[in-house]
């Protein structure tokens, strides 16, 4: 099935859900020659360059009779009836992170977990392109991978962030290294449970080969049920304890080292993060140990260490009036999210919070709020 999504000619496919990743989609399999109908449950969305047709408003299921496959975007519950027609008529699915795998044979470096996704995959591709590495930044982070790899035709290494609902679709997609950064209860309305959720995340390390590399994180206890079940390389990192491969901190904390057989190369002193927070230092050493596995050198990584500003919407500071802080961390959706945040402030918090539940139970940060914030 790999060639039928590689060579377009005489199939037409529709992609369903035409926001970014949907629109990227459709343009990489327009420059296969595939005819695409895109495909969108909203009346409002916009038309698509790349598209022969735009069907708007709910799906029906008669127009798969007229498709040769579809392509799902992240967004679109694998589950939904319409999908669920689509295999019963025996329709190939793909969604639209396997289809830019497919169409790449560029090394991707796979970041996933429930916080610090977007910080890791940001921080990682500056250190890669500040020592000299041809990085570029995609997936879930804002730049479809579709795209990515239409644009960005001589680069040596993709890092790609990736969602638990991009990982529900893939088949073949083979990071040469990944991590899973953390697990926390995040979008149970769409899992149903924590260990679908578990399920998914794990899948970022499902078709590695021996060589590949998977970093965990000994910090984490979620993390811990994905010990030993790689078939590449497993290396760990942590903030307050010694590993045996992979990257930590020594002499009481103060020096983050890179570690192979218990033999420690030392790479910056935590001083010389960037980004402060005990959560940014696990971030950065998610950063180091990935950097390493695509032969960055120690030295090679200090600089984009010590010089990465983090991301917008990220505990961003946003001004000081009158004696008050704002700061703009509407990127954190979660209650893990919640708790790194207000416990990097020492200050009294006033939170302006909102959003969806995404099937967490609410009553849990109730403890954390009465000690870390005022109204």
């Amino acid at each position: 099935m790999t060639g039928f999504w590689t060579d377009g000619q005489g199939k037409r496919v529709a992609v369903v859900g035409m926001e970014r990743s949907g629109r990227a989609a459709a343009r990489l399999l327009h420059s296969k020659g595939f005819e695409v109908l895109g495909m969108d449950q909203s009346p409002a969305v916009d038309a698509c360059e790349h598209c022969s047709e735009m069907l708007r408003g709910p799906h029906d299921p008669s127009v798969l009779a007229r498709l040769d496959g579809l392509v799902l975007s992240p967004g679109v519950d694998p589950r939904s009836e319409f999908i669920e027609s689509a295999r019963v008529a025996a329709v190939p699915l793909i969604g639209e992170l396997e289809l830019g795998f497919l169409a790449t044979g560029v090394p991707i470096v796979g970041v996933t977990g429930s916080n610090g996704k977007t910080t890791t995959a940001t921080w990682l591709d500056h250190v890669l392109r500040s020592g000299g590495v041809a990085s570029v930044l995609a997936g879930n982070v804002g730049n479809a991978l579709c795209d990515a790899i239409l644009d960005n035709p001589d680069v040596e290494v993709m890092v790609v962030e990736v969602s638990s609902y991009q990982l529900q679709t893939i088949e073949r997609f083979r990071p040469s290294a990944a991590t899973v950064l953390n697990i926390s209860p995040d979008h149970l309305s769409r899992h149903g449970t924590m260990d679908g959720y578990i399920s998914a995340k794990a899948r970022i390390f499902e078709n590695q080969h021996s060589e590949d590399v998977l970093l965990l994180n000994m910090d984490d206890p979620s993390s811990r049920s994905l010990f030993g079940r790689t078939a590449g390389v497993e290396r760990h990192f942590s903030t307050i304890s010694s590993v045996r491969n992979g990257v930590d901190c020594s002499g009481e904390g103060e020096t983050v080292c890179i570690v192979d057989d218990r033999i420690r190369t030392p790479v910056v002193r935590r001083e010389d993060i960037s980004l402060r927070g005990a959560h940014n230092l696990s971030n950065a050493l998610a950063v180091i140990g990935l950097a390493h596995s695509v032969g960055l050198s120690a030295e090679g990584m200090a600089d984009g260490l010590r010089s990465f500003r983090g991301v917008p919407h990220r505990l961003e500071p946003v001004r000081k009036l009158a004696g008050v802080s704002w700061v703009n961390d509407s990127k954190a959706t979660n209650q893990d999210s919640l708790r790194i945040a207000l416990m990097t402030f020492d200050a009294p918090v006033i939170l302006i919070a909102g959003g969806l539940s995404k099937g967490s139970d609410y009553t849990a940060p109730r403890e954390l709020i009465s000690r870390h914030v005022k109204k």
